[in-house]
């Protein structure tokens, strides 16, 4: 043991032993663990292995009721797990004596059974020899053989296709990509396909020479006659070889897509065992290994969707509202012919600025690394006018080809050559330099300040939305923990000199959503993220004011021997009623593994806090005057008159409760406090039924609770 690890098992015992008196084993447990959960003992010269050692040693795992009683065991010791030297042998064999679900668990979140050849697991196998622990290791085992054989398919089509450069994969890709628009297309036209070109092109970015990145006119326009014109103009002076070559390569990329998809749908499959807690596992000829104890996960990622639609078109029917108060209704957008598709970008545009600002903090204007400023309205234009004008442009047009010809490189051929014809680059995939790039983009850009349009302006939203991938491949070699744009996330694809699009990504994507995981995702650690989350907590403390709630942001609690609660984000009170918030922004989440992370990461932490907070809020207004004067708060029992919510950005966790405290949505409260639920509804039904106010009779502090708690605003629609 080390020194520091030492310092680490010493404070987590600490911990322990100071709760255990006033808290069951289990709970005084779990106080230790979200300190380790939480990086503490806090210190840069601590590293995540000498807490997981110090931890591993701390005396309390060798107390079986202990943790058998603890919440956070497994989840404490699956972070232990990610090292093969940070715990010992023997400790996890008296684990899986004594506590072996708590264990089993434990190695699930861990995926140390992915691991095959890690010491631990070795050892674990070899020395566990009870049949409960044989079906355990025998579903692990059979979970990873189901990866085999598409593992072997992808080294083989990746072989077959390793001399393609980048941007010949990216003309392949693109020519495949294009499938998706057929009329007998599945419905599920991008979320997965768009994860599988993902997968594909990281996977290159790690493999790619130095030499793919240096494009320049002659090398582009030689990339493209050898491996994009033979496919989109068969015959047209193309040698055989040529043309064979690149069906070769095209039918390899098929095998690759295609085993991608299975590996993917697969890893969702060790996913659902690993992070699903209702799922369970069995070893019987013929049946499934791994089966849900029940539909009721399934059913609320469902209603989670439902709720998404819903809030769409609440934030539309807001956007509409605007648009039309603007005036911008009455003016012509654009040309004739584009007119109603530009007027709906406008309003798309609208609509991500309102749910921007009112939901995430943003201001009016987006500040990038380099300083340069911009407005938001501008930024989301861009984006919304970039996708019409690829589904006018691109997409109808070789919908309309294929349906003539049935062939997919003869549609798009036809839109290639009338391209050609035109002057304008209508290929699978579009490139320009960025000064034609900037010149396009300036014209979205008019405002007062700039009538012409501002080419600073355009020139900071280019690099927005921009991902330069010589620079993301560097990233992947270096440091492949780090988050990497998904495709949709930033649209532009630098190589080179030339920014690349794909209008099979620019003509479906979702802005909104790239919007807010490009600020919150990709670039968590921007300068303005801490303002951005004070705004989140100060509008919402303006419409709670609105309502008739006395609100105080940011109160510290005074610090006692025990503990220090740190600011509260959020006290209200109205009518006798206490509420404090703790209040979270973050981005939008694709996957059940990102929900998971996020319950038992950021929702994990703030319940915690929470707790804590609670506690130190209701001693507060019994001794802090000045507090409750503030407050208009008069009761002598705040701990009974108080309750507490997790206010979260995300949608996907709304109505659950996480270590006993309700998470709340923050586009559900915007929602319940503006007494709208009418414009949940699609816009063509708004007029269909009477205005049914959440609040008939007047809004009261007990009723705004209730309606929150209950979920009555999902009623009947969700």
């Amino acid at each position: 043991m080390t020194q520091k690890g030492e310092r680490c098992r010493q404070h987590y015992q600490s911990v322990y032993e100071r709760n255990q008196p006033e808290l069951s084993k289990g709970r005084a447990l779990d106080e230790s663990l979200h300190h380790f959960l939480d990086q503490r003992p806090a210190g840069k010269s601590l590293s995540a292995f000498d807490r997981a050692a110090g931890l591993a040693l701390a005396p309390f795992w060798r107390d079986g009721d202990a943790v058998a009683q603890s919440e956070l065991a497994s989840l404490a010791l699956s972070r232990v797990l990610h090292f093969d030297n940070a715990v010992s042998v023997d400790l996890l064999l008296h684990l899986a004596s004594h506590t072996p679900d708590t264990f089993r668990w434990a190695i699930r979140y861990s995926k140390l059974f992915e691991r095959t050849d890690s010491p631990l697991w070795l050892a674990l196998r070899a020395a566990l020899a009870g049949e409960e622990w044989q079906v355990f290791f025998g579903v692990c085992a059979r979970l990873l053989d189901q990866l085999k054989p598409f593992d072997e398919l992808i080294a083989n089509a990746e072989k077959h296709l390793e001399r393609l450069s980048l941007l010949e994969l990216f003309s392949y890709l693109s020519v495949l990509a294009y499938q998706a628009f057929a009329e007998d297309a599945p419905d599920d036209r991008s979320g997965q396909q768009w994860q599988v070109y993902n997968r594909i092109i990281l996977r290159k970015l790690l493999a790619c020479p130095e030499e793919d990145f240096r494009l320049n006119e002659v090398r582009l326009g030689e990339s493209l006659k050898r491996h994009l014109s033979p496919i989109i103009f068969p015959g047209s002076s193309t040698a055989d070889a040529d043309a064979a070559r690149c069906r070769e390569n095209l039918e390899w990329l098929a095998v690759l897509i295609a085993a991608t998809q299975e590996r993917i749908d697969y890893e969702g499959s060790i996913d659902w065992f690993c992070f699903n807690p209702e799922c369970r596992y069995q070893l019987k000829p013929g049946e499934s290994v791994i089966y849900n104890q029940s539909e009721a996960g399934t059913e609320r990622w469902q209603r989670t969707g439902r709720k998404s639609d819903l809030l769409w078109h609440y934030w539309m029917n807001r956007a509409v509202q605007a648009f039309v108060d603007s005036g911008m209704a009455e003016q012509l957008i654009g040309s004739p012919e584009n007119h109603e598709l530009n007027q709906l970008a406008y309003i798309k545009a609208m609509r991500s600025e309102l749910q921007l600002q009112q939901i995430y903090g943003l201001g009016d204007r987006l500040a990038l690394s380099d300083g340069t400023q911009v407005q938001l309205h501008h930024v989301l234009l861009a984006s919304e006018l970039t996708s019409v004008f690829f589904q006018s442009q691109f997409i109808r047009p070789f919908q309309d080809y294929l349906r003539e010809s049935g062939v997919l490189a003869h549609a798009l051929g036809q839109l290639a050559m009338g391209g050609v014809q035109s002057g304008k680059n209508r290929f699978p995939m579009t490139w320009s330099e960025e000064e034609e790039k900037i010149r396009r983009i300036k014209g979205w850009t008019v405002s007062e300040e700039h009538p012409q349009g501002s080419a600073d302006s355009a020139k900071a939203i280019l690099k927005f939305w921009t991902s330069d991938l010589k620079a993301l491949s560097q990233q992947l070699k270096q440091q492949p923990g780090m988050p990497a744009p998904r495709l949709y996330e930033q649209p532009f694809y630098k190589i080179g000199r030339y920014r690349f699009q794909f209008p099979w990504v620019g003509a479906q994507q979702n802005n909104l959503t790239a919007a807010i995981n490009n600020l919150r995702r990709i670039n968590a650690r921007r300068a303005d993220v801490q303002a951005e989350t004070q705004r989140v907590e100060l509008t919402l403390a303006d419409s709670l004011r609105q309502r008739g709630f006395a609100v105080e942001v940011g109160y510290r609690p005074p610090m006692t021997e025990e503990d220090d609660a740190g600011e509260v984000d959020l006290i209200c009170h109205l009518d006798g009623v206490l509420l404090v918030m703790e209040v979270k922004s973050g981005y939008i989440r694709s996957t059940s593994h990102e929900v998971w992370l996020h319950r038992t990461n950021t929702l994990r932490k703030a319940a915690w806090q929470l707790r804590r907070k609670r506690i130190a809020v209701a001693r507060a207004l019994g001794a802090d005057q000045d507090l409750c004067f503030r407050l208009g708060y008069h009761g002598q029992h705040p701990e009974a008159d108080l309750r507490a919510w997790i206010v979260d950005t995300s949608i996907e966790l709304d109505g659950q409760l996480v270590d006993g405290f309700r998470v709340v949505s923050r586009e559900a409260l915007e929602v319940i406090l503006r007494d709208e639920k009418e414009l949940l509804r699609p816009m063509g039904q708004l007029d269909e039924e009477g205005r049914d106010s959440l609040f008939p009779d007047g809004f009261t502090a007990g009723r705004f609770i209730a309606v929150v708690e209950s979920g009555e605003l999902w009623r009947g629609i969700c």
